[in-house]
């Protein structure tokens, strides 16, 4: 029984950490779009509450 242990070519090696690397800018760009997506529903929320306020504003000159 041979105790050495093995050792994988060379080319795996690189081939198995580009795509670590790619997969990683994957990752990162993922995250990018998905605070994008974050921003954008926090200025649909925001733009909702102003107009609710402005709403709830003009409800009350026009009570008075």
């Amino acid at each position: 029984m041979n105790n050495q242990p093995y050792m994988p070519d060379p080319a795996v090696d690189k081939r198995l950490l580009a795509n670590l690397r790619r997969t990683r800018l994957e990752m990162e760009e993922l995250g990018l779009q998905l605070e994008e997506a974050i921003a954008l529903l926090d200025d649909y929320n925001r733009q909702s509450r102003r107009t609710r306020l402005q709403k709830a504003i003009a409800s009350y000159v026009t009570e008075s």
